[in-house]
């Protein structure tokens, strides 16, 4: 049985039609990327939602510079209130992300974790004794750059529960770890 040439010019037309239909609907699929969006305000930090690619504002506090002791001097931040008005959950791993002028001032970044009493918050920023002066370091942390405009701050170690102060010079961002 022969097959007529009608017929297989038919069938090359139908499988050439085809191969246009499926490359038309390739062509037309997209890859979605979700890129975390990168802060805007230079000097201002957010902390990373790394479930839903978000970026949230810490809160941003009046402080006052404390000056007190007897035999050694310390030097201390208080900020009103016994929490802030963000909070993480302790599984997350922190994240915090935030833009500066000149790259060479994000190694400026500290963490701090506040000591709570009553209703206000504070962490020393160092101590006199006699003419030595000791800085309190903070936590631990790891800076990095995210994106192409900003950097990233990561604790060293997960943070414990608690309030928690972050700074890049004179302002002062807090969050909560639950």
């Amino acid at each position: 049985m022969r097959f007529p040439l009608k017929n297989a010019l038919q069938l090359a037309a139908m499988i050439a039609l085809s191969q246009v239909f499926l490359a038309a609907q390739t062509a037309n699929v997209k890859t979605v990327s979700i890129k975390t969006p990168e802060p805007e305000a230079i000097g201002v930090f957010y902390y990373l939602d790394s479930s839903a690619q978000t970026l949230k504002r810490l809160p941003k506090e009046d402080f006052k510079r404390h000056t007190g002791g007897f035999g050694s001097i310390t030097q201390s931040i208080h900020v009103s209130g016994n929490a802030s008005s963000l909070s993480v959950g302790h599984a997350d791993q922190t994240v915090l992300v935030f833009k500066v002028f000149k790259d060479e001032e994000a190694a400026k970044a500290k963490l701090f974790q506040f000591s709570v009493k009553g209703s206000d918050r504070e962490y020393d920023l160092g101590k006199w004794k006699h003419r030595d002066f000791t800085p309190n370091e903070g936590v631990t942390i790891n800076v990095a750059k995210f994106g192409e405009s900003s950097y990233k701050l990561t604790p060293e170690t997960p943070l414990n529960p608690g309030e928690y102060a972050v700074t890049l010079g004179p302002s002062v961002f807090t969050f909560s770890v639950q």
